[in-house]
Order: structure tokens, then C-alpha cells, then sequence
């Protein structure tokens, strides 16, 4: 991840690739079988890790600080390991016959988490009905994203305090 956050997974090379890892290139096909494994094998590694952080963080009695917990969590993740980041969003641009399984099952799984973090916060308080749970999740861990992506990409130095609750607006204006 650390080199593909340098210059993107489509400009790095096996070659790259193996020489950091100080194997040969074959080593590295021998344990993946293709760079496109590779980046599979990365973002569900990555995802782990960043779904483990979430989840750890967001133990809560109060939905909301659950949520915000989460989602910080969530920031100071993608901070740390802005190659995880880079992958993620390149490999979400890919055309439709290049979109891969892992995409779908990693986005899943994240969505799958956020969406329940917010469909807790109907237990605590008023929500709007009209606001789909699926859509705010979206909007929230996308923003969640673009924000650590602003920070890698642009250099905008932000604390992850500012961008947490930076993209919790969107779950305080769903509540009521």
C-alpha cells in the first residue's frame, strides 16, 4: 500500500513491488497470482483492519457518540494509511468491466456497518422518515473518505476532530 499510495496502483509495477518487498518479481506472482489479486488481497486487508477500528470505537449507549466515535476513528484510520485511501477510490472509478467482487463485498460490508450505526440512532431520538438510512450512510462515510482524501491528496490539514464532526452535519440535521 505505502507504494501504490505514491504514484497509484495502475502506475506501480510488480517490479516495484517485489524490489521494496526484497523478493523477485516471481515471489510476488507465485503468492498472488496477478497485481489485480494483489489490490484485492489489499483493500479486504485494509478493510478489516478498518471496519475492526470502527467497530471497536463505536461502543456507546448513546447512538450519535457511537456514530461520531466510528466515524473518527474511521478519519484517523484512512490518515494513517492513506495508500488503503488511494487504492479504495481508485479502484471505485474503474469502469463497470473492470469493477471487481472485492469492490462490491468491501463497500458492503462498510456500508453494512455505517448503516447500522445509523439505524440505531431512531432508538435515542426523532429522525427524519423521509431520509433514507442507506443514503445518509453513504453520504456521511463518503464524506468520511473525501475528507482523508483531501488531507493525503491536497495536504489540508484538518484535526480528525474537525473532520469527524465535519461529516456528522449530515447526521444532525437527520435528527430532528
Amino acid at each position: 500500500m505505502d507504494i501504490m499510495s505514491k504514484d497509484g496502483p495502475t502506475a506501480t509495477t510488480v517490479e516495484e513491488i517485489a524490489e521494496k518487498a526484497g523478493v523477485s518479481k516471481g515471489t510476488v506472482y507465485y503468492n498472488f497470482g496477478s497485481k489485480k489479486t494483489m489490490i484485492d488481497q489489499l483493500l479486504q486487508y485494509g478493510a478489516k483492519l478498518l471496519l475492526a477500528e470502527m467497530s471497536a470505537a463505536g461502543d456507546h449507549e448513546d447512538p450519535r457518540e457511537a456514530l461520531s466515535n466510528s466515524l473518527h476513528a474511521a478519519v484517523l484510520y484512512l490518515e494513517e494509511h492513506p495508500g488503503f485511501a488511494r487504492l479504495w477510490v481508485s479502484e471505485l472509478w474503474r469502469s463497470d468491466e473492470n469493477w471487481s467482487k472485492t469492490t462490491d463485498e468491501i463497500r458492503s460490508d462498510i456500508m453494512r456497518f455505517v448503516c447500522s450505526k445509523v439505524s440505531a440512532l431512531s432508538t435515542r431520538y426523532d429522525v427524519r422518515k423521509e431520509q433514507t438510512i442507506e443514503g445518509l450512510a453513504l453520504v456521511i462515510f463518503g464524506a468520511v473518505f473525501m475528507l482523508a482524501m483531501d488531507h493525503t491528496r491536497h495536504g489540508v490539514r484538518r484535526p480528525a476532530s474537525v473532520a469527524t464532526a465535519t461529516a456528522m452535519l449530515a447526521v444532525d440535521g437527520y435528527i430532528l
